[in-house]
């Protein structure tokens, strides 16, 4: 069924769209960053994701009123432009254009990376080449069988998270958990924020939310139930990684992907090739969903004319933003080869979150501005829960920048300041007219 007033056809089922968050979330960080998890935190890390997925809780309860109420493509971008006004609604469109934009090249590296290891005689960047071409063709074809590819390859990544913690839970031993509290509180305080990071993908749904043939106060309960749920793998993931060995023998490992040793000890040879294809899964998920919901912020943007016209074109046919799908892929296809745009996956996160802030004062600021707007749904608690999610994403964002390197700032901020200078000239030259 076509959206009238964008083009838009509503292929996505409630069952499709909550693949694509969860795919959207959980990528391959569980495996490539074990190490680093349990350096950092211990296994008491554990606490640190439970902690993590309360107060992203609080993030997307802001989400779920503002998209119940506001159920258009561009999401984040048309819920800050009516809170907050024209500017402030373009740079966030335009931070998460970095944001979308960076998935693509990043996960093409990684996967090609992956697939190298596996098999030395792939190239890594004709495999990236091939698998970016690969999910442009997809998407290009519509929502309903990007959402069925979607589907999936989310079940092959949560089976064989299942199918490792399964095989783990008979050799377990409580004693390699000690201590559990091993980089003590201030560990599992310092790894709340980055826990944060790992759930990153539920703005998916306002991208989409034209595209979903299902009432809108059923779509918005996805948001918490889509976080509950990973927060789940991730801690189950967390206890096998643990669990199998002393934990700081992981926590040591300088391995690529360091999750190989405990699932060795779990599943064998065999098992690390089922582990290595539900992480490349992963990828492929997370890639998907946001050039899913990066081509619908684009096409949002250019129908108010704050991206070039192109963007805005829908084709009539499969209901496909065709222009932002093509730009997405190009991005990936380069990014295979130029290695450096690696730089861009890194900015993705410190550029959500700032979007995340600026939706969430959004938020407060229509509350008191347009209390009569119609809300399906509205937060039970407000306003703890918007204050709350503020005080979240702040020290979040902090800790995101100090992870970035002086050249991944230098790309974050200088992106911003392109946007403004592009946004000014913009202005002036509609107000020539």
């Amino acid at each position: 069924m076509e959206n009238s007033s964008s083009g838009l056809k509503r292929g996505l089922t409630l069952v499709t769209m909550f693949t694509l968050m969860t795919g959207a979330m959980v990528g391959m960080a569980w495996a490539v960053l074990a190490n680093v998890l349990l350096d950092r935190g211990g296994p008491a890390v554990i606490l640190s994701f439970v902690v993590a997925a309360i107060l992203s809780i609080f993030i997307g309860l802001c989400y779920a009123e503002l998209c119940s109420a506001m159920p258009k493509a561009g999401g984040e971008y048309i819920y800050v432009k009516r809170g907050l006004k024209r500017f402030p609604g373009f740079i966030t469109g335009w931070i998460l254009v970095l944001a979308y934009a960076s998935m693509m090249p990043g996960e093409c590296i990684i996967i090609g990376k992956l697939v190298n290891g596996i098999n030395p005689s792939f190239s890594p960047s004709i495999t990236g080449v091939i698998v970016a071409i690969i999910f442009t063709i997809i998407n290009l074809l519509g929502v309903r069988f990007s959402g069925r590819i979607q589907f999936l390859f989310t079940l092959i990544l949560f089976g064989g998270i299942l199918a490792y913690f399964g095989a783990s839970l008979p050799k377990i031993d409580a004693a390699n958990f000690q201590p559990f509290f091993g980089r003590g509180l201030g560990g599992v305080a310092m790894m709340i924020p980055i826990a944060m990071l790992a759930f990153m993908g539920f703005d998916i749904l306002p991208q989409a939310a034209e595209e979903i043939d299902a009432p809108i106060r059923k779509m918005v309960f996805l948001i918490p139930l889509s976080i509950v749920f990973v927060a789940f793998f991730y801690i189950i993931v967390t206890i096998a990684n643990a669990g199998l060995q002393p934990w700081e023998i992981l926590a040591k490992s300088t391995e690529s992907v360091p999750i190989v040793g405990p699932v060795s000890i779990a599943m064998g040879e065999t098992g690390v090739t089922i582990i290595m294809i539900a992480g490349i899964c992963g990828l492929l998920t997370t890639m998907n969903a946001f050039l899913l919901g990066g081509s619908r912020l684009m096409m949002a943007m250019a129908k108010d004319g704050e991206l070039p016209s192109p963007f805005a074109y829908v084709h009539p046919k499969f209901g496909t933003p065709t222009i932002g799908i093509l730009f997405l892929g190009a991005m990936g296809v380069a990014g295979s080869f130029i290695k450096e745009l690696i730089v861009l996956f890194d900015t993705a996160s410190a550029a959500i979150l700032i979007c995340y802030l600026l939706v969430v004062i959004s938020l407060l600021r229509l509350r008191r501005l347009e209390p009569d707007m119609e809300r399906p749904y509205r937060i039970w608690g407000y306003p703890v829960v918007p204050i709350i999610a503020i005080l979240a994403i702040i020290p979040t964002w902090l800790i995101s920048l100090t992870l970035l390197t002086t050249w991944a700032k230098a790309v974050f901020f200088g992106w911003v300041l392109i946007g403004i200078g592009y946004f000014i000239l913009f202005r002036n030259r509609n107000n020539s007219h």
